[in-house]
């Protein structure tokens, strides 16, 4: 009988709460948990211990919520691609505490299917809704002021438990083929940091403080520290968060006022400027294209103007170098925040050719080694594309999922 009341007379599909198909998890940290999880939408539930390579949460861990493996989490902070902030569900661990913060939940597996779910908020369907509960002008730091109730009172679109674990395995195949995808992916990247290390061993070089390779008259500094709220046709900046890629995709950036980015305007980016996250994911390093001029960076981020002394496109590979990244995880190393300074931002030591002819042959190495990453990088892109178009039709019932045999 629980089965019937998720089926409508017309199309076999019902309007349930999110209540009606789950429960809050609002239980305490009482154990002495340290496993502190955030979430990030490409992974999911994540230790920050794994994600930061450190703990960035306080001390106290006792009024964090604490999760079962199964369990959901929904973070109000909205962010590039994620107007109105992230749900995610624990699958990498048994068990792991979030903030009180997030808004957390357990679905009753009679009522819904968990996977399916997952795939439904990930989906975005609900964006809409939940924006639609968000208060007005509460929307500062990035935070939507989604109330526990209101979140609860969501409405689901959902087909009956047969249905929805057939549309979730169907899901589950595509994230089982974009997961091998990603693996490639990384052995390739793998395989270009031994490329690079091996080049660089191959010629004499020097090391040079990021200072001196620079433009003189564009110091290495960061970006607006208040950017305000969201203004449709503003001023694009560049967060850590819109970094988390091989490149930024322009149409999802946030955007200020053209007052605010003109105070700043010393970090207004230019075709071949280097952006460098100086806080959180510290140590990313991504090469402006054209079409991105204009644009302005954030506190998080930093602008770097590479001197015309340098083989153009080489300094973004002498600060991918291990050289760089190791001092990029030194400077961070112990600290409870991943943040680094503008001094020593300036003053990392980057491997530097002394023969610009070294540097030319290393940048179309690296940029040959990239064109076989662009390929994999596709292969994802295609297969999270059937993705979308498979949640927009299957999480829909605009195309249903039939009894296989």
């Amino acid at each position: 009988m629980r089965e019937q009341k998720y089926i409508s007379e017309v199309d076999g599909w019902g309007e349930l709460n999110l209540s009606e198909i789950s429960s809050r998890v609002s239980l305490r940290n009482g154990t002495g948990n340290r496993n502190v999880l955030t979430i990030s939408a490409r992974y999911g539930l994540v230790s920050q211990e794994e994600f930061f390579n450190r703990q960035v949460a306080s001390e106290d861990l006792s009024q964090y919520f604490l999760l079962d493996r199964g369990d959901f989490a929904y973070n109000k902070s909205y962010s590039a691609g994620y107007p109105a902030g992230v749900v995610r569900r624990l699958d990498r661990y048994d068990a792991g505490v979030v903030s009180p913060l997030y808004i957390c939940f357990r679905v009753d597996s009679d009522k819904a299917d968990p996977e399916f779910v997952s795939h439904y908020f990930e989906s975005g369907i609900l964006n809409d809704a939940i924006l639609g509960i968000a208060k007005e002008g509460a929307r500062n730091h990035g935070l939507l002021n989604v109330k526990v109730g209101d979140f609860f009172s969501l409405n689901l679109h959902l087909p009956g438990l047969s249905e929805q674990r057939r549309i979730a395995a169907v899901l589950n195949s595509i994230d089982r083929r974009i997961s091998g995808a990603r693996g490639a992916l990384a052995k390739q990247q793998s395989a270009s940091v031994e490329l690079l290390s091996g080049a660089l061993s191959q010629v004499v070089h020097s090391s040079i403080p990021l200072r001196s390779c620079v433009r003189p008259d564009v110091p290495i500094g960061y970006g607006i520290v208040q950017a305000g709220p969201h203004i449709d046709g503003g001023v694009p900046y560049i967060r850590t968060g819109d970094m988390s890629g091989d490149r930024i995709d322009f149409g999802s950036l946030l955007r200020t006022s053209p007052e605010i980015s003109e105070s700043y305007s010393r970090t207004k980016v230019v075709f071949g400027d280097l952006v460098v996250t100086i806080r959180a994911t510290v140590g990313k390093v991504i090469s402006i294209p054209q079409g991105l001029e204009g644009v302005n960076l954030t506190r998080g981020t930093a602008r770097v103007a590479p001197s015309g002394k340098l083989a153009p496109g080489y300094l973004l590979w002498a600060l991918r170098s291990r050289k760089a990244q190791a001092q990029f995880s030194a400077s961070v190393k112990g600290t409870t925040f991943s943040e680094i300074t503008l001094d020593q931002l300036r003053n990392l030591v980057v491997p530097i050719p002394d023969r610009r002819a070294d540097q030319e042959r290393i940048v179309r190495l690296m940029e040959a080694s990239t064109r076989r990453s662009a390929t994999e990088q596709a292969v994802i892109h295609k297969l999270q594309s059937l993705k979308r178009a498979l949640m927009d039709d299957l999480l829909t019932g605009r195309v249903r999922v039939p009894v296989s045999g």
